[in-house]
């Protein structure tokens, strides 16, 4: 089954991106809001590459949640509970979960789009009486599970890292547990809130800024337990340390932007400004790819024999929040001031300049980051070639001594 996801997803990666080569790619938005996705607004082929091809991608991925579901409820190590699983397993599963029920949504949104394009069955015409909403709908139903299905795996990784260099066991283990099926059960009842400047009605509107405001309480629960984690605990901070403590930072920034989108007004004012993608970004970047890093570093020398350069490390790690916050702290304020998304350039003299000219020297200094860690990559392979040490079996010395004051009973 392995196998079959990794193939057949290959096979839908192949062929979504022959549209730039047959179809001109999709361009009708990352999201395909119809009726722009339709033929009407957007001939050629380009978007029957896009909903083609995300089919394709979908299924491989069901059958690799399907597989990986099964795997966490039937081939445990012999004694071990569930609730004696790792954390990172943990929050792997749920995302699995979340995919199993997430990805038959979308795919039948895509369905539609393709029979609309190619078949004239008019679901999302509304002059034949299609309605756009439902694509809307479907869309977002999906699409906000689908950021605690990035998410969720950053969690893991940070709830891992925290307490071996803390010299302490996670603070709170069956609440990491609970918050994160939490997360995982209320992000499905959050998802119009990315529809509120769309007219569906005061009630509807009310209900979903409740939800919104709802589903921080479990992210809260986690954030406060990595805090306790590291609370009274002997720190070590290395690369791996770094980038979890710069996760639970960002994350936080991003959580307290997004929670004003629960007040309906505000999120009136900020739908397609520049605020959103600063909230999406503090939230994605400096919530899973700092994660991601985090485990990189952390996983390194079980993945490939030998660390990474610890002082190549820092830098790659300071280097990188310096860029992250200089591109998208800006953001926040360039969306109050009125500056949309989605428009590539603007008149002189709109206040606009100066923030945008920080997002662009931010945004190169996210590339330098970049470059430094792919030359650690090469340099640290490079210095074990010439003087191999094993890390063995415990590098970070993540497992409990009997002499250790902070870990012993």
């Amino acid at each position: 089954m392995n196998a079959l996801s990794l193939w057949v997803w290959l096979l839908g990666a192949i062929f979504f991106n022959t549209s730039w080569f047959f179809g001109g790619g999709a361009n009708g938005g990352w999201f395909g809001y119809a009726p722009n996705s339709g033929v009407a607004f957007t001939p050629g082929h380009g978007m029957d590459f896009y909903a083609v091809g995300l089919i394709i991608i979908g299924i491989g991925s069901t059958v690799s949640a399907i597989n990986l579901t099964v795997t966490v409820f039937n081939m445990r190590t012999p004694g071990m509970s569930m609730m004696k699983m790792p954390v990172f397993t943990w929050m792997a599963f749920i995302t699995q979960v979340l995919l199993v029920f997430a990805l038959p949504v979308i795919t039948v949104a895509l369905f539609l789009l393709m029979f609309d394009r190619l078949f004239d069955a008019n679901f999302f015409n509304v002059a034949k009486g299609g309605d756009p909403f439902l694509w809307e709908h479907l869309f977002w139903i999906f699409g906000h599970p689908e950021v605690y299905i990035m998410i969720l795996p950053s969690f893991g990784i940070v709830s891992e890292v925290i307490p071996v260099f803390s010299r302490k066991p996670i603070f709170g283990y069956p609440f990491m547990v609970g918050s994160g099926i939490a997360i995982g059960f209320m992000g499905w009842g959050v998802w119009a809130h990315h529809m509120f400047s769309s007219g569906m009605g005061p009630i509807s509107v009310m209900a979903f800024s409740l939800a919104t405001m709802f589903i921080a309480v479990p992210t809260g629960v986690k954030i406060l337990n990595w805090m306790a984690t590291m609370y009274g605990g002997r720190l070590r901070f290395t690369t791996a340390m770094l980038f979890s403590i710069g996760l639970v930072a960002m994350f936080t920034i991003g959580g307290l932007s997004g929670v004003t989108h629960a007040v309906a007004p505000a999120d009136t004012q900020q739908t397609d400004t520049y605020y959103i993608i600063a909230h999406f970004h503090y939230v994605l970047f400096g919530g899973a790819l700092l994660g991601l890093f985090s485990g990189i570093y952390f996983w390194y020398p079980k993945m490939f024999g030998h660390f990474l350069n610890e002082t190549l490390g820092k830098w790659n790690f300071w280097v990188m929040m310096i860029g992250f916050n200089l591109t998208f702290g800006p953001m926040h304020m360039l969306g109050m001031q009125g500056m949309m998304r989605r428009t590539w350039t603007y008149t002189d003299g709109q206040g606009f300049n100066v923030w945008n000219l920080v997002a662009t020297i931010g945004a190169f200094t996210l590339a330098v980051s970049i470059l430094i860690f792919i030359y650690n990559v090469w340099y640290s392979r490079r210095q074990h070639l010439r003087n191999p040490v094993d890390p063995g079996p415990d590098p970070w010395d993540a497992f409990p001594r009997v002499d250790d004051p902070v870990t012993r009973p």
